[in-house]
C-alpha cells in the first residue's frame, strides 16, 4: 500500500471520527465546535450536517480509495470540498474574527484533509525500477511469443484496421474524429 493510499485511508478515518462523533453525540459535537444546542431543531442539524453527511462521505471515500486511478475524481472532489470549508473558515476568521486555538485546530484539519485526498486522487507515478520492470517483463513476453510462433498482441491503431486498410472502431458505431 503506497504513503497516498494511507494517508488517503487517514482522512477517510478522520472524516468517519468526525461523522460518528456528531452523529451519536451531537452535544459534545457542538460543546468541541463552541456553541450550544438550545432546540431539538439545532439537535437534528448537528446530527444530520455534522454527522450523517460526514459518515456518508467517509463511505464514499472508504469505497473511491481502492478504485483509484479510476475513482480518482470522487476522491479529488471530497477534497476540493474539504478545500472549500478551510476557505470559508479562513475568510470566517478574517472577518469575525476569533482567531483562537480551537480555529487555528479547525483550520488545520480541514487544509490537511484536503491536501491528502487531493493529493492521494492521482496515481503514484512508477518508480524506475518499477517501470525496467515492466519493460523487462513485456520484452520476455514478446520473445516467448516470437519464439513460439504466435501473432504479436496487437498494440497500434493500425492493427485495428479495417477492409483495404481504413481506419475501424473496434467498439462498433462511427468514427470519431
Amino acid at each position: 500500500m503506497t504513503t497516498r493510499t494511507q494517508l488517503a485511508y487517514a482522512a477517510a478515518g478522520v472524516v468517519l471520527v468526525l461523522g460518528l462523533l456528531s452523529l451519536l453525540n451531537p452535544w459534545l459535537a457542538a460543546r468541541l465546535l463552541g456553541f450550544e444546542l438550545a432546540t431539538p431543531r439545532a439537535v437534528s442539524e448537528v446530527r444530520a450536517t455534522y454527522g450523517a453527511m460526514y459518515v456518508t462521505m467517509a463511505a464514499l471515500l472508504l469505497w473511491a480509495i481502492p478504485l483509484r486511478p479510476r475513482a480518482g475524481l470522487v476522491v479529488r472532489m471530497f477534497g476540493i470540498l474539504w478545500a472549500g470549508a478551510a476557505a470559508g473558515r479562513t475568510a470566517s476568521l478574517v472577518i469575525d474574527g476569533g482567531l483562537g486555538p480551537a480555529n487555528l485546530g479547525l483550520l488545520l484539519v480541514q487544509v490537511a484533509v484536503a491536501a491528502v485526498l487531493v493529493w492521494a486522487s492521482y496515481e503514484t507515478p512508477p518508480s524506475g525500477k518499477e517501470l525496467r520492470t515492466r519493460r523487462t517483463v513485456a520484452a520476455a513476453k514478446r520473445r516467448a511469443d516470437e519464439a513460439r510462433g504466435a501473432a504479436p498482441a496487437p498494440d497500434t491503431r493500425e492493427d485495428l484496421a479495417g477492409p483495404n486498410g481504413a481506419p475501424s472502431n473496434p467498439h462498433g458505431g462511427p468514427e470519431r474524429a
